[in-house]
Order: C-alpha cells, then structure tokens, then sequence
C-alpha cells in the first residue's frame, strides 16, 4: 500500500510540475550556484516573476552594473602628463600607434631646451637607450650590436626625424625597438627628444 501511495504521488507531483511554457526552467534552489551576488559588470539579471535581483544594481539607471565613461575618457594607461605641461590637450597624446608622420607633423615639445633639460634627457638616455642605440647614438650599443638593426640617430632617414617622430616612436616602439611609454612619462620621453636631437646634429 505504502508503494502505492508513493508511485501515485510522484506520479502527481511530475504531471503538475510540466508546463507548456519553454521559457521557464521553475524555481532554481541555490540560485548563488547559477547567478553570482557579486556585481558583474557585464551581467544584470533581474527574475521579475519571482522579483529577485541577482546581480544588477538597483542604484543605477536600468539596473545597470558597469556605466559608460565619461565623454572623452582616455584609458588610464594611454596618458600620463606632467601636470605642468600638457593637460589642456590629453588628445594630442592619443594618436593610433602606426601614425608615425602624423606625429611628426603635429606634436611639437612643449619644454624649451636648456642645460638642465639636456642633462636629465642624457640620464634618462643612458638609462633606457645606450645600451642598444649606443653613447653616441650610432646603433652601436652592447645590445644593439647583437640585435642588428638598430639606426643611427645621425645618418640617412632618421637624422631628418622631427620631434613629434621621436617622441611617437619612443611612446608606441617602431619595427624591431619595443614601446617604452610604461617606464617614461610624457615629460620624460620629451626630455629624451631634446637629447636624441643633440645625437642627430653631432
């Protein structure tokens, strides 16, 4: 009798359990193993029927996790000024990187040449470049002279290379030379500017 009762009942709980509707899978237990209660940034789930929020935050229009940036919003890491020089135009700053003669066209060096500038960009020189474009700036570095390739600063196409060149080079890498705008800031790769220009005119 017992197994009776237990056959009708499953019997009864599956022939009420379907339903027609394919877009409802019923009532999840453990919904956390399906939805996370962390907000997603890229995930707003809202069950209306049952008026769960899984994970949209209902702080923001929509229920929207992640907002759009504010207009004009350059990432982080595509921009680092001084803040003495260059923050009325950041999208000077924001060129693609293969725009090598739009650079040279447009970007001028906004720190005026002296002594001091010269002998910090020779610093920062010795520090980042000699060692493949060599003291002297002739391609002839400790590095450079195993990785072939490397130009002189004053012979054939580049020693005609304008400042806006350099510095885009030295922002994004050309060819075969990596970039280096996470280890030099924009002050700093201009500094470097005025010192390559004294290897080019030697």
């Amino acid at each position: 009798m017992k197994n009776l009762v237990l056959f009708f009942t499953i019997c009864a709980v599956s022939f009420f359990s379907c339903k027609r509707g394919t877009q409802d899978t019923g009532r999840e237990y453990a919904s956390q193993m399906y939805v996370s209660d962390a907000y997603e940034p890229l995930t707003q789930v809202v069950d209306r029927k049952y008026g769960d929020d899984y994970s949209s935050n209902l702080h923001n229009p929509h229920g929207m996790n992640m907002r759009l940036p504010a207009k004009n919003t350059i990432k982080r890491n595509a921009y680092n000024p001084s803040k003495d020089l260059i923050d009325e135009q950041p999208s000077l700053y924001h060129f693609h990187k293969d725009s090598f003669e739009l650079a040279g066209r447009i970007l001028v060096n906004p720190i005026d040449s002296s002594a001091q500038v010269l002998e910090e960009g020779k610093v920062l020189y010795t520090r980042y470049c000699l060692h493949c474009h060599g003291e002297t700036g002739q391609g002839d570095g400790p590095v450079g002279q195993l990785y072939k390739g490397v130009p002189s600063y004053s012979k054939g196409r580049v020693k005609e290379d304008k400042p806006g060149h350099i510095f885009h080079t030295i922002t994004f890498g050309r060819n075969r030379m990596w970039p280096h705008a996470s280890q030099l800031s924009v002050e700093e790769r201009w500094k470097v500017v005025h010192y390559v220009q004294t290897l080019q005119n030697q």
